[in-house]
């Protein structure tokens, strides 16, 4: 599924179809981000944020080193699929932790 799209490069496709590249994510805490869109340069992402509260969470943009400064983590085991799959294995995940 390759490279992250840069910003705006997706706004055409429904979130629940937007593929999903990187997962960060406070574990501990049952926060997350995915991140749908990048622009490399000035580390500014599109994302869907979770902060352990589905009423809500929502889509917006983050300065990625922000996210890092509070503690939030890269998840290295993360493969791309689409929003609504993302969803599905992150809730998945829960009940097994």
């Amino acid at each position: 599924m390759g490279k992250i799209p840069k910003l705006y490069e997706t706004e055409d496709i429904p979130f629940e179809e937007k593929i999903i590249y990187r997962r960060y994510w406070i574990r501990e805490l049952g926060f997350y981000w995915l991140i749908a869109e990048l622009d490399e340069e000035s580390n500014i992402a599109f994302r869907y944020a979770n902060l352990n509260n589905d009423d809500f969470a929502e889509w917006s943009y983050i300065d990625l080193n922000e996210l890092l400064s509070i503690g939030a983590e890269l998840d290295e085991s993360w493969r791309p699929c689409k929003f609504k799959d993302a969803v599905k294995r992150i809730r998945g995940e829960e009940i097994i932790v």
